[in-house]
């Protein structure tokens, strides 16, 4: 049987939310309104899962001191065993403990992020926990792009706060004239002080440029810009020229871009300008190589000289200076006039004609011969229109990822969308039956799969549960 991943994004709960709500909320709100109603729903769903099973999210690791710094965490999934394993079947699991016993055996304490457990330095003792659920993203425009049809310049910028980016001592990236091969081929990256010369450099080169890979290729690094917190990069893969971008954050760690990871593509978008904004969500314009318009040159205005011979490479509508749009097919049309709308195939014959007029044009044995007081003599002037371009479409989008939901059943996620919905009814001051009614049944679900809402076997057992006379 097939097995597919059908685990949606954040904008896929965003995008369902508004469907349900009938209210596009981003033309409503700010990106910035709509980002923290979607983390701070997701975050308290994920809190009422931690609640009744930690195991889900939980992550386990050894304690070695008696003193350990902790990450934030949700407190009441908070487990501290001793145990041989992590998994293992002889865990002796600890409890909580006031200032009086600080240094009793089997016990812990936590104080804001500090865990106090004298046990942890004399035996193999382990701490599993539930950690805050890191923030979520959408990508704003990844499903209805603004468009560029005339192209876009690239922009790049090497200020980064108090320092300027610099390659090679040489190459400034904020110079429109420098190349994509230049960056590609600059070998050392720093980060020079912009007021003090005595700080030294800060050398990321080793961050910012991959090795190459004998089976890969190497992702060569073709555009970079700096816009601070982040260091927006885009890398070309030398074997099969497909894009990789994402950005540094101050820590230079890096983030995945992929605005249209929700269609189940690669990334494959080339960075031409990005800008960190955190209030509208967009500030990043790509070139989409996945993503391709074709567009026909030279059809504009058709030459109107006595006498032109044209090569039609692609078929196309010609609306000419009479106000008539008349259509051209592949191959030669010449003209006799010094107009635009007296054009005429050029006949394939097998021979030449007997009595042909003046400045007759016919296409004999693949050659173009035209008929003048001299006999027929090879046309020495053929204009060539309707070459078609194919170039990749140039978008602009938000600049934040789209974040993949991990959840342990689809009643999270329709819960999600539900609650999603209401508050954007809501702030619309509307009310939309179809929103309560799916929030009602949702919130049913989901706390069904939680095991709040007991069916009617469940209550049964918890009122009347089983004997020893039913287990033998």
């Amino acid at each position: 049987m097939l097995q597919v991943d059908i685990c949606p994004f954040a904008s896929d709960a965003l995008e369902d939310a508004m469907r349900l709500a009938q209210t596009k909320s981003l033309n409503s709100y700010t990106f910035s309104d709509c980002l923290n109603f979607l983390n701070y729903v997701w975050s308290d769903i994920y809190s009422q899962i931690c609640t009744i099973d930690s195991g889900y999210y939980s992550k386990t690791v050894k304690l070695t001191q008696k003193l350990t710094k902790i990450p934030k965490f949700v407190k009441n999934s908070i487990v501290i065993y001793a145990a041989q394993r992590p998994q293992g079947y002889d865990r002796k699991v600890f409890r909580a403990i006031s200032e009086t016993e600080m240094n009793s055996s089997e016990r812990y304490r936590i104080s804001g992020t500090d865990l106090w457990c004298p046990d942890a330095e004399r035996r193999s003792v382990w701490l599993e926990y539930c950690p805050q659920p890191s923030q979520i993203f959408f990508t704003h425009h990844n499903r209805d792009p603004k468009i560029y049809p005339d192209g876009h310049d690239t922009e790049r910028n090497n200020v980064y706060n108090l320092y300027k980016l610099v390659g090679d001592d040489t190459v400034n990236v904020s110079d429109p004239l420098v190349t994509k091969e230049q960056i590609a081929a600059v070998k050392k990256w720093v980060l020079k002080h912009r007021a003090n010369p005595n700080i030294p450099d800060n050398d990321i080169t080793r961050t910012l440029l991959k090795d190459e890979d004998p089976e890969t290729g190497k992702w060569e690094l073709k555009f970079i810009s700096c816009d601070y917190p982040y260091i927006f990069c885009s890398y070309q893969n030398n074997y099969t020229d497909e894009w990789h971008s994402g950005f540094f954050n101050k820590e230079m760690e890096w983030t995945n871009y992929n605005p249209f990871e929700w269609t189940g593509r690669n990334d494959n978008v080339e960075y031409i300008s990005c800008h960190y904004n955190d209030k509208t969500g967009l500030g990043v314009i790509v070139r989409d190589w996945n993503d391709f318009s074709t567009k026909l040159l030279n059809i504009d205005r058709l030459p109107q000289a006595t006498n032109t011979v044209i090569n039609v490479l692609h078929a196309f509508e010609y609306k000419a200076t009479d106000g008539v749009t008349y259509n051209f097919t592949q191959g030669y049309w010449f003209n006799r006039f010094n107009t635009d709308y007296n054009y005429m195939p050029v006949p394939t014959v097998e021979a030449l004609p007997e009595e042909p007029d003046i400045n007759d044009v016919v296409l004999f044995n693949n050659e173009l011969l035209r008929y003048t007081t001299s006999g027929w003599v090879p046309v020495d002037v053929v204009t060539e229109v309707a070459q078609e371009e194919v170039t990749p479409i140039i978008k602009e989008l938000g600049w934040t990822p789209d974040t993949k939901l991990v959840y342990p059943a689809p009643e999270v996620y329709r819960y999600l969308v539900a609650r999603l919905a209401e508050k954007f009814a809501m702030l619309n001051e509307s009310n939309i039956m179809g929103v309560q009614s799916e929030l009602v049944d949702a919130r049913f679900a989901f706390q069904a799969f939680l095991k709040k809402d007991k069916s009617a076997w469940e209550r049964i057992r918890n009122v009347n549960p089983s004997d020893v006379g039913d287990w033998l």
